[in-house]
């Protein structure tokens, strides 16, 4: 058990059962020495500016189709009455803030400066009058309440008092600049969730907080080179409460462990899921778009049987609300022509006018990979 640098105002540290982690840690380690591609920058680029942006957003609800992410990041499309615009661009351009600083300098330490910076970048003109108003130099000045799951359950959700942020962020600041759990990348990752998690503790400002604190583990990792876990915020998407949840235990346990261990767990999954990706796209002639991407990736994460009511149901869920014939005709149909997916059968229920409701499968064809590499996608092991 490792007694953390970080406290709680009464003084009890947080703390991480390290020896419980070591399974799942050694089994990610063992999975990335096979796949040193993904964690390379290009990787991380890739995910960051598409589906990632997208992700980060979504864990706070927002279903923004990705086709209108990339849309507003080609466009810059900035409209100041345009919440929607408003928080996909800055994130886009925080990304870019970090991947540039992590770029010219990884060894550059955070502080009160540089957070105020980024904050600013991801917070532009997303706080309310009250917001403003309440914002000291650098952090609140007034009470807030951490939502979970869109509902406060439990007095654990108020952030920490305003007076004490100031004092807690140092120790936050410390720990991201000083403290080592070890030189591997998964360590690194380990360490980057710990951020996450303490950051969401204290909660400094009114709004904007769980994506500053998931930006500023995606920036230690890229300082780190951990490239590959770069991913995290997607897997976060597809858990929901059971992220809250688990953040709530922490906080009131002052146990990290199980919150570490569901991030390396949702991270293996969603590595796996590239691997997949990966090895369908090198098996066809033509090129996979963004959305062929997510397509296959929502089917990856599917439990359930693969018809297209099912596709609708859990396409629905993650973006703005289409109806099926529209989810099949852009989703659905493109992969079927290129070969990735193929009809397996109907059932008797209809899809939409007289279309009988598809059963779907991939294509044996390019599903062509090494399956010992599978320990978390049961369906695809």
């Amino acid at each position: 058990m490792i007694s953390l640098p970080l406290t709680m105002p009464s003084g009890r540290h947080f703390h991480l059962g390290d020896t419980y982690l070591a399974k799942t840690a050694d089994e990610l380690e063992e999975f990335l020495s096979k796949q040193k591609h993904l964690n390379t920058k290009t990787f991380a680029t890739d995910v960051m500016f598409s589906h990632e942006l997208k992700a980060n957003n979504l864990v706070e609800g927002y279903t923004d189709d990705l086709g209108k992410v990339e849309e507003i990041v080609k466009k810059r499309l900035q409209n100041a009455n345009n919440a929607q615009a408003k928080r996909i661009l800055n994130l886009y351009h925080g990304y870019h803030y970090i991947l540039k600083e992590s770029t010219k300098n990884p060894q550059n330490n955070l502080d009160k400066e540089t957070l105020k910076k980024l904050y600013g970048i991801l917070s532009k003109n997303l706080l309310d009058s009250y917001e403003n108003n309440n914002m000291g130099e650098y952090y609140r000045t007034k009470p807030v309440y951490i939502l979970m799951n869109g509902a406060i359950k439990d007095e654990l959700c108020e952030g920490m008092e305003a007076n004490l942020i100031d004092e807690f962020l140092e120790k936050y600041f410390t720990f991201f600049n000083s403290y080592t759990l070890g030189d591997s990348a998964t360590n690194e990752y380990i360490k980057s969730q710990i951020l996450h998690l303490y950051f969401v503790y204290i909660h400094p400002y009114f709004d904007v907080n769980g994506r500053t604190s998931r930006t500023l583990a995606m920036w230690y990792l890229l300082n780190k080179k951990a490239y590959a876990y770069i991913i995290f915020n997607r897997g976060i998407a597809f858990k929901g409460s059971r992220y809250d949840k688990r953040i709530l235990e922490a906080i009131q346990n002052a146990d990290m462990t199980k919150f570490i261990l569901f991030m390396l767990d949702t991270v293996k999954e969603e590595l796996e899921k590239e691997y997949i990706m990966e090895s369908v796209a090198s098996h066809i002639s033509t090129k996979l778009t963004s959305l062929d991407y997510q397509t296959i990736l929502y089917l990856l994460s599917m439990h359930s049987m693969l018809t297209v009511k099912d596709f609708a149901e859990m396409y629905n869920r993650f973006n703005d609300k289409k109806n099926i014939k529209e989810i099949y005709e852009t989703a659905i149909m493109p992969l079927l022509n290129k070969g990735v997916l193929q009809v397996a059968g109907t059932t008797k229920k209809y899809m939409f006018n007289n279309y009988p409701n598809e059963i779907l499968e991939f294509n044996p064809e390019v599903m062509d990979y090494d399956h010992t590499q599978i320990k978390r996608l049961e369906r695809y092991r």
